[in-house]
């Protein structure tokens, strides 16, 4: 379901997030102002968000290996190789590189736990894959299940090179942009709402921990926040 390709454009970006948001049964509030406007925001270029979203979604893919019980040697040496066939193995922030470290047996070992916390960061992901056009004519789907990203491995299992990646992009405005990071900051508000007064009825069918990291994305995409440390990107309500 996408979140603003059926909703009509009118109202200000406030008053359209809070109608799409009643629509599907989300608690709203009327005191939240907008995430940003477009002279507030400071959108990363295509290139920037590709190099970051590939390595991220690589290190989040290992970190799944190891929860379903793998060592992650085998999946960090093969994506390490894409990771080198597109030239961005510099790109890799520190929390990343521990996971492809593990290319290496003799590397520490990461810890289910810490595996399972980390693989959340392919939500974050989500929305600069959307915000580059890699979902295709689909929208950011209605959070509330955990993404399926079959399409965006095989893409990106396709691909030679990072000019090749980037043939695939087609970024959207940052009116659109900035329509769905309004949204999902108005979600996150009903999540932490909800788990504070223990009252799932505040957010519906939204899922809390993929609504928190999709909005975590957004922050970083559009630059609010301080959010320029993706390792340490906060969410805000």
């Amino acid at each position: 379901m996408s979140l603003f390709n059926t909703r009509a454009k009118q109202g200000s970006r406030k008053e359209r997030s809070e109608r799409f948001l009643t629509s599907q049964g989300v608690r709203i509030n009327p005191n939240l102002p907008e995430m940003a406007n477009e002279n507030d925001a400071e959108l990363k270029s295509p290139e920037e968000a590709v190099k970051r979203v590939v390595c991220a979604f690589l290190a989040a893919q290992i970190a799944i290996d190891i929860c379903n019980g793998e060592s992650g040697t085998e999946s960090a040496a093969f994506f390490t190789d894409i990771l080198k066939s597109f030239g961005l193995e510099n790109e890799l922030t520190d929390d990343e590189k521990k996971y492809f470290a593990l290319a290496d047996e003799n590397a520490p070992h990461i810890s289910p736990s810490d595996a399972n916390q980390f693989q959340w960061r392919i939500e974050m992901c989500m929305p600069l894959f959307w915000a580059c056009g890699f979902l295709g004519k689909h929208d950011l789907a209605f959070p509330s299940d955990i993404t399926d990203t079959t399409g965006l491995i095989k893409l990106l299992g396709g691909c030679h090179s990072f000019e090749e990646v980037m043939s695939h992009v087609k970024m959207h405005t940052l009116s659109e942009i900035l329509d769905n990071a309004d949204v999902c900051l108005r979600m996150d508000w009903a999540c932490v709402e909800a788990r504070i007064k223990n009252d799932r009825s505040i957010c519906g069918n939204l899922m809390s921990d993929v609504v928190m990291e999709q909005h975590k994305g957004f922050n970083w995409l559009i630059g609010v926040f301080d959010a320029e440390d993706w390792d340490n990107v906060r969410a805000h309500t």
